[in-house]
């Protein structure tokens, strides 16, 4: 799925302007970049990232240098079972 196919799906769901969602879905990802920039984890009802660097290795024989990398990984938040009705 892309961008575009993201923002058609929420506004056919949500029944917002596609122009609206896809504003709305792009102010969401350049924060959800900072996060991984700045090395913050980021918690919701729906999913969890946390946020990973990478090291920096130097070259070795016949492969070449890698730089440092920053990225998140993403997980399902697990829900919690419903409590037992009180009878």
């Amino acid at each position: 799925m892309n961008l575009k196919e993201l923002v058609d799906v929420v506004a056919a769901e949500t029944e917002l302007p596609a122009g609206q969602v896809r504003k709305v879905s792009l102010a969401l990802l350049d924060k959800f970049a900072g996060l991984i920039d700045s090395q913050t984890n980021f918690v919701s009802p729906v999913i969890i990232l946390t946020a990973v660097t990478a090291p920096a290795r130097p070259a070795t024989e016949g492969k070449p240098a890698v730089p440092e990398r920053k990225f998140a990984r993403m997980s399902i938040r697990p829900k919690k079972p419903a409590a037992p009705a009180a009878g």
